[in-house]
């Protein structure tokens, strides 16, 4: 579950980016801003759990059978509902982060 302190537009955001990757298939690593906290993970808990450790935090996405990269994306925590800052620009991405803020 998500830090008590993550804002909840934030959590509502995330949850259901995190939600739709491992719906597609994908595993999820978590990067806090220092180290690797969490690789290649399919657990919604403790990759939620992982969630903002510092300012910011960084995602890598695979496809789990094949470990193939989708593409990263970058959370700043402290912008609500502009929490999503960066992304890869490909069409997996894009469908991926398509509607999660609405």
């Amino acid at each position: 579950m998500f830090p008590s302190y993550l804002r909840p537009a934030e959590q509502k955001i995330v949850g259901a980016l995190i939600k739709k990757a491992l719906a597609l298939g994908y595993v999820v690593s978590v990067y806090d801003g220092e180290e690797w906290a969490l690789k290649k993970s399919s657990d919604y808990e403790k990759i939620t759990a992982e969630i903002a450790a510092t300012d910011e935090t960084q995602l890598i996405f695979r496809e789990a059978a094949a470990g193939t990269k989708i593409g990263w994306l970058m959370l700043v925590h402290g912008n609500d509902e502009d929490v999503i800052c960066d992304y890869t620009d490909n069409q997996l991405m894009n469908e991926l982060v398509e509607g999660v803020d609405a």
